[in-house]
């Protein structure tokens, strides 16, 4: 039996495909003159602010079109890996549609105020549906790919992160984020040592509480190898936290009497999640929201180079000495993919074999869409390009976290039990009195003050 090229048969190959292709061809048709714009209406407006129905009814071709887009992409792509096409094709249209539902409840005006946008209800009802409705086998064909949904848009995450922003944002915002980061990952791992966790749920807990969140936790998830059960659990604290700290932190901030540059430069050091730290800055101020988007974007921007730390680290360490333990399973421990040989020293291409390839992409995308800034402007790029592809990020993003929520037992997360949670909640704890401390000093005027 003929073996298949690993550059076809892997998610991970197929997620730097097709995200860098979304980027080339938006890039091309903007140069062209040409943008795409027609999709950007793909997502529904916010309501009732704006008409639902009729917003909808009005831009069904948008939805048409970029539907169109993603079948015949992701298709193929299964195809290729030997995927049941048509089993796939029906199951995602039924994805699509409840991710539809799913936007459409996150786009209310007052639901959105309080942050629970698109992710959260997406989560909820795969929890529900997944947890409470039998699902028949044919339909696993597009509810078993979350990996890669989440990995495309990662890619296209890149693409709105350009270098630039470590440049714009400042030395004094990137190294809030730095510390953060750092600190986060160290409490996480003193933790997880401490509660008798594995090193690859430890980085998945740093990752989902320290970096980006949800993106994050994936990201590095997928490049140590974590069960995707754990990655799930780490995305729902992640969002359960994210949502209270919309509120706690503008009130704390307030009740200290901060200024608003500090709150912002608090929230973008602690919050959790980009959505949902936006919407806690939006509470407190315009000066909020800028120096919330100055430290979070600097700790968006280190998910790639977090990933392939964490890569080598799993296949030059931890997995070797997984050997020797003897321990398997989520959690509590884990072995090497199939293959792998953990008693002879990890080999460059063993390292290469392992590394999450679509990181490489986000970095791509970000340079591609950075060199493009310097020739047509920000604002051109952001409302042409970086708009189309946030629709379709926005897309597979709520495929994504509706497939998790698909995909998790809640059996099997109670079965857990509490010591995850203490272990995140410590991290976060320590990520806000932290964040606190580096916002006064690096934007309350004691070591800086950036932004007035």
């Amino acid at each position: 039996m003929k073996t298949r090229s690993w550059f076809l048969a892997g998610e991970d190959w197929w997620s730097v495909y097709l995200g860098l292709f979304l980027v080339l061809i938006g890039v091309v048709f903007l140069v062209a003159g040409a943008p795409l714009d027609l999709i950007k209406s793909a997502v529904p407006a916010s309501w009732p602010q704006n008409p639902l129905l009729a917003g909808i009814a009005s831009n069904w071709l948008s939805y048409v079109c970029l539907f169109g887009v993603l079948i015949v992409l992701l298709g193929i792509a299964v195809g290729v890996m030997a995927g049941r096409v048509w089993h796939f094709v029906a199951s995602f249209a039924i994805l699509v549609v409840a991710s539809l539902v799913v936007l459409v409840i996150g786009s209310q005006q007052t639901l959105k105020a309080y942050g629970l946008e698109y992710p959260f209800w997406a989560l909820i009802v795969g929890l529900l549906v997944g947890n409470f409705v039998h699902l028949p086998e044919w339909f696993r064909a597009a509810s078993q790919r979350t990996e890669l949904y989440i990995k495309v848009g990662i890619v296209l995450l890149g693409a709105s992160l350009p270098f630039t922003i470590i440049v714009q944002g400042g030395l004094w915002g990137f190294l809030e984020a730095l510390v953060i980061v750092a600190v986060g990952f160290s409490v996480a791992f003193l933790m997880a040592r401490a509660l008798g966790f594995d090193n690859r749920f430890a980085a998945v807990l740093g990752a989902g509480s320290s970096v980006c969140g949800i993106s994050a936790a994936i990201a590095v998830g997928s490049s140590v190898k974590a069960e995707e059960k754990d990655v799930g659990y780490v995305v729902s604290l992640v969002m359960l936290y994210a949502l209270v700290l919309i509120f706690v932190l503008p009130i704390l901030g307030r009740a200290l009497k901060l200024a608003e540059v500090v709150i912002g430069a608090w929230i973008g050091g602690s919050e959790l999640a980009d959505a949902a730290g936006l919407a806690a800055a939006a509470l407190v101020g315009n000066k909020a929201v800028s120096a919330f988007s100055l430290v979070k974007l600097n700790r968006d921007v280190m998910i790639g180079f977090l990933a392939f730390i964490f890569a080598a680290v799993s296949v030059a360490r931890w997995e070797r000495a997984a050997s020797f333990s003897g321990r398997e399973g989520s959690v509590a421990g884990g072995l090497a993919a199939e293959g792998e040989s953990l008693h002879t020293s990890p080999s460059a291409r063993i390292i290469w074999e392992r590394f999450p390839k679509f990181v490489l992409a986000f970095l791509a995308a970000s340079i591609i869409v950075t060199l493009l800034v310097t020739r047509l402007g920000k604002p051109a790029i952001d409302s042409h390009l970086i708009a189309v592809l946030n629709t379709f990020r926005t897309w597979l993003f709520t495929l994504a976290f509706l497939c998790i929520g698909l995909n998790t037992s809640i059996r099997d997360i109670r079965r857990l039990g509490p010591k995850p949670i203490l272990a995140f909640t410590v991290v976060v704890v320590v990520n806000l009195v932290l964040g606190f401390l580096l916002a006064n000093l690096f934007f309350g005027g004691i070591l800086a003050k950036p932004l007035g």
